[in-house]
C-alpha cells in the first residue's frame, strides 16, 4: 500500500480569493476583446463571470455585458432596436456604480455610452444613418 501526503490546505486557492481572481482576469480579458471590437466574445467571458458573482461585482458585469451586446447588434447584427435596448438597460446598470468600479475607468466609459445611446436612438427613429462603428468606446483602466 502506497502511502499519499495529505493535503492539509486543500482550501487555498478555492472559494472567494480564486473567485475574485478569475472574475478580475474575466474583466481584463472581455476589456482586451471589446477595445478589439469583439463585442459577442467580450460579452462570452464577462458572462462566465457573472454567473458566478453577487452584488456591485455583479451589476458591474450585467451592465458590460448588455452594452457589449448592444453594439453586436449595431455592428454585426445590424439591428437598431436591440442596439438600443441593450445600450439602454446596459447604462441603467452601469450608472449608480462607482465611476473607477473594478479598477475600470467607468465614468468615462458610461458618458461614451450615453452618446452612443442618442445616436442609435436616431438610428431607431430613422433619423440618422446607422450607427458608425467609431461610436463603440473603448473600456480603459481607471488611473491611479
Amino acid at each position: 500500500m502506497e502511502l499519499r501526503p495529505r493535503r492539509l490546505c486543500s482550501g487555498i486557492g478555492s472559494g472567494r480569493n480564486a473567485s475574485r481572481a478569475s472574475t478580475q482576469d474575466a474583466l481584463a480579458r472581455g476589456r482586451r476583446l471589446f477595445n478589439d471590437g469583439r463585442f459577442f466574445e467580450a460579452h462570452e467571458v464577462w458572462e462566465e463571470a457573472w454567473l458566478r458573482e453577487t452584488g456591485e461585482t455583479r451589476q458591474l458585469l450585467q451592465g458590460l455585458i448588455q452594452v457589449a451586446a448592444g453594439y453586436h447588434q449595431a455592428f454585426d447584427r445590424r439591428g437598431a432596436r436591440g442596439c438600443v435596448y441593450l445600450l439602454e438597460a446596459g447604462w441603467n446598470r452601469l450608472r449608480e456604480l462607482p465611476s473607477d468600479a473594478q479598477g475600470l475607468a467607468l465614468g468615462a466609459f458610461r458618458d461614451a455610452v450615453a452618446a452612443s445611446l442618442e445616436a442609435a436612438s436616431a438610428w431607431e427613429r430613422g433619423e440618422s444613418p446607422r450607427l458608425p462603428r467609431e461610436a463603440a468606446p473603448h473600456l480603459n483602466r481607471a488611473r491611479g
